[in-house]
């Protein structure tokens, strides 16, 4: 299997609510496939008054974050649509 550079070695550390949402996750059938579209990253760094690179750099983290989720519920494939 090909090594993802944004999966952790260790296993993510969910907080009391995201443990509840994996719980009620798994209680249904998990889909083998997801897409994602990301938009707004530019509308945030306006919002936090912060330069555009940050607010994509802030939303990469996000998607890694989200790549390690679908990974710990078994979702093997992902698309992810951004926008420039």
């Amino acid at each position: 299997m090909k090594k993802m550079s944004w999966i952790k070695e260790q296993p993510y550390e969910y907080n009391w609510w995201e443990s509840l949402c994996v719980k009620l996750l798994r209680c249904g059938s998990i889909p083998k496939h997801v897409a994602f579209i990301m938009d707004g990253n530019r509308r945030y760094a306006k919002r936090l008054g912060v330069d555009k690179i940050k607010g994509h750099s802030q939303g990469f983290d996000k998607l890694a974050q989200t790549l390690q989720w679908c990974h710990d519920l078994g979702i093997t494939e992902v698309t992810v649509y951004a926008f420039r």
